[in-house]
């Protein structure tokens, strides 16, 4: 599964280098040091950045201080995108460069599985709070499983099947 990873990784290079700058500028923030900062790579470090495993404060800020920024960039390169192409029907270059960048980014979002499963360990088999179990259980869970779906490259189709049913879905509650 690397080299679909890999491939990924090279057709949404936008969203990898920026996801593993913020990544990397999240390291810095937890003052956690990086080994390693080569962000386009042919394993399964790809858009990421090598570095050595967080504690328990810093695992989670790691995982999910990038995948929210990266996140929010992507929705906001992709909501006008998908409104013009989706809902309202127009096609021009400015929206598709838009959704091509919405969707590298939003593909590229999740955290890398190891981190993922460092930020589990410390949340919820140590020695958290309960507080902190209850308010991170959500977001936790979600950047969890997104782990799983960019390990596989399943994140792609989930962030173009986002991106086409982003439209609607807002046209509801407007």
């Amino acid at each position: 599964m690397g080299i679909i990873r890999y491939i990924i990784t090279l057709l949404t290079f936008p969203g990898a280098l920026f996801a593993g700058f913020m990544e990397h500028l999240a390291c810095r923030m937890y003052k956690i040091p990086v080994e390693y900062s080569k962000y386009i790579q042919k394993n399964e470090l790809s858009g990421h950045v090598e570095h050595m495993l967080a504690d328990q404060k810093g695992s989670f800020g790691v995982c999910f201080l990038p995948h929210i920024i990266t996140l929010l960039c992507g929705i906001s390169f992709v909501l006008p995108a998908s409104m013009n192409l989706f809902y309202l029907g127009k096609i021009n270059i400015v929206s598709l460069v838009f959704m091509y960048v919405g969707i590298s980014f939003l593909s590229n979002s999740f955290p890398l599985l190891e981190h993922a499963i460092n930020m589990w360990d410390h949340l919820f088999k140590g020695s958290a709070k309960p507080v902190s179990k209850i308010f991170l259980a959500v977001p936790a869970t979600v950047m969890y499983g997104g782990a799983y779906l960019e390990k596989y490259g399943i994140s792609l189709l989930t962030s173009i099947a986002f991106s086409v049913v982003l439209p609607y879905v807002i046209a509801l509650f407007i």
